[in-house]
């Protein structure tokens, strides 16, 4: 599996024709978390699961988690399959993006005056609003 194939297959999915100019891996997660990246993934539940085992070991560098529990602190994430994780955001450093996918599970702790917004494509996720000063963007 390489970039261009998943490019081709969002194309013919109807993704935006610009969807080309990921050259790469990274350039690839980078369009995944994009407003307009989101968006088309939710739309067409687009890639499967089956082809984000095909690339899991590629986009992890980047963020992507395949069926990988995790725990991590002040980042984006995607979590893409059956697993159970712990979120934690702490700080006003930057609005952080949570993508859930597939049967994804994730606690989320938020504090000291986080913002997170979480896109949900059939995940499923609690909210621990810790000091009561956090923001979920949902």
């Amino acid at each position: 599996m390489n970039v261009s194939q998943i490019i081709t297959g969002a194309i013919n999915k109807g993704a935006c024709v610009q969807s080309s100019k990921a050259t790469d891996w990274k350039s690839l997660v980078w369009l995944f978390f994009s407003p307009q990246g989101r968006e088309f993934c939710r739309d067409n539940n687009y890639p499967s699961i089956e082809l984000f085992r095909s690339m899991k070991q590629y986009v992890e560098p980047y963020g992507v988690f395949v069926e990988n529990p995790v725990e991590k602190c002040n980042e984006d994430i995607a979590l893409i399959g059956e697993s159970d994780n712990i979120l934690h955001y702490d700080g006003v450093d930057k609005a952080y993006k949570v993508i859930l996918m597939h049967g994804a599970r994730a606690k989320i702790y938020i504090r000291n005056y986080s913002v997170v917004r979480i896109e949900n494509i059939s995940g499923s996720y609690e909210i621990i609003n810790v000091d009561k000063t956090g923001e979920a963007l949902i």
